[in-house]
């Protein structure tokens, strides 16, 4: 569902006021999911300026495995020799992978005061704000081929299948800042230069959840490169401000 409106103001008939208001879900029916590429993302010139191109999204944790270096109890590489060549030794271990999923559900709303300056250039003061959630977790299910193969491998990881949502990423954002258009009459599109800060924005530390027992491991050497390739919290710290150049109309 989407409106737009537009309206002089009215204590300077010149200038306009525009408003903009999209919402959308989407949802598998039948027993079916939502294929990833029909997922939503938003973040950029297009929807909330102050933002990555589609880089809004919730951020999940997915069941998955990886390979990590064996150590020895000094902290140093233990290797073998395979056909005369010192190889590193390597083991494999359960873990939570990070992923950007995309939402079911996404609201958008834009306000800009448009103040024609000469010819075809205009400034806006522009507001935009919105949140893209995960409403069906249940749509966000792994093939079953896949964790039965993970939870044979790792019986102690014990991965339901699921997708583990942080909720921090799922909160609104916003923008808001200052445009210079300037229409193109050969594509009929301005081209645009903005400055957006963003008053609400997401910067967090995103901790994995843990999976692998320590009794799997050879020596506590081992564990502790496991923890430090795989455990630490993510960094996920949005920028305060933008300042870009792009060709095309927000709404």
């Amino acid at each position: 569902i989407e409106g737009k409106y537009f309206k002089p103001a009215p204590w300077h008939k010149s200038n306009i006021l525009a408003f903009h208001l999209l919402g959308s879900m989407i949802t598998g029916y039948g027993g079916k999911e939502i294929p990833p590429f029909s997922r939503t993302y938003i973040g950029g010139e297009q929807d909330i300026r102050g933002f990555q191109i589609w880089g809004i999204s919730p951020i999940a944790f997915i069941p998955s495995e990886a390979t990590i270096n064996v150590l020895n109890n000094d902290g140093s590489q233990r290797t073998q020799l395979i056909h005369g060549a010192a190889t590193n030794v390597t083991m494999n271990i359960p873990v939570y992978q990070l992923a950007f999923p995309g939402g079911d559900t996404h609201v958008v709303g834009n306000f800009e005061y448009r103040i024609p300056i000469f010819g075809p250039v205009i400034l806006a003061i522009f507001a935009d704000a919105g949140i893209d959630r995960i409403l069906r977790p249940g749509q966000l299910n792994m093939d079953p081929s896949r964790i039965d193969y993970l939870n044979n491998e790792y019986p102690t990881a014990g991965f339901q299948g699921k997708a583990i949502v942080y909720p921090g990423t799922q909160k609104p954002r916003m923008s808001t800042g200052l445009e210079l258009q300037v229409l193109l009459p050969v594509v009929q599109a301005p081209f645009r230069v903005y400055w957006a800060y963003n008053p609400l924005l997401v910067r967090e530390y995103l901790q994995p959840p843990i999976v692998y027992d320590r009794s799997v491991f050879p020596n506590a050497a081992t564990f502790d490169n496991a923890i430090l390739s795989y455990g630490n919290a993510y960094p996920f710290l949005e920028q305060h401000s933008m300042f870009r150049f792009t060709i095309g109309r927000t709404f």
